[in-house]
């Protein structure tokens, strides 16, 4: 007798008309231990200074140009298209869209690691609960 195991594999859209307005955020799918959302910008940001007590993570960017302060408001780095920032876990940050274009970008982190800290508080995530990206089905 032979068994047949679906894979576990996902192909899936990230960039959906939401993203491309500037307006929404896109959950990727992925696991405890590797998740992504694609993040848009018309204007603003992620305008607190806060960390990830226990994720790593790293934003893409794919277009645009974001501003980020690491810990520290006088730390400023700007990066740019096709350029990324990596953050160790309690990295303290925050950024914002500076360029001329709406920011998109895409944050690689992990799904169990992404609550964080914000002025002294832990602030759970909500993302193992998130919409996610659809998936298309695979035949094996």
């Amino acid at each position: 007798m032979t068994t047949t195991n679906k894979t576990a594999a996902k192909v899936f859209t990230y960039v959906n008309e939401e993203i491309l307005a500037g307006t929404g955020d896109c959950v990727l799918p992925g696991s405890g231990e590797l998740s992504g959302v694609v993040k848009r910008y018309a204007e603003g940001g992620e305008n607190k200074m806060h960390c990830h007590p226990t994720e790593d993570h790293t934003f893409f960017v794919l277009e645009g140009k974001a501003t980020f302060r690491i810990d520290s408001d006088e730390n400023l780095v700007v990066v740019g298209e096709r350029e990324g920032v990596y953050l160790p876990k309690g990295t303290n940050y925050w950024f914002l869209s500076s360029g001329e274009k709406k920011l998109i970008m895409i944050r690689v982190g992990t799904e169990q690691g992404s609550d964080r800290i914000i002025d002294g508080e832990i602030v759970k995530s909500t993302r193992a609960t998130a919409d996610r990206a659809p998936v298309r089905e695979l035949p094996f």
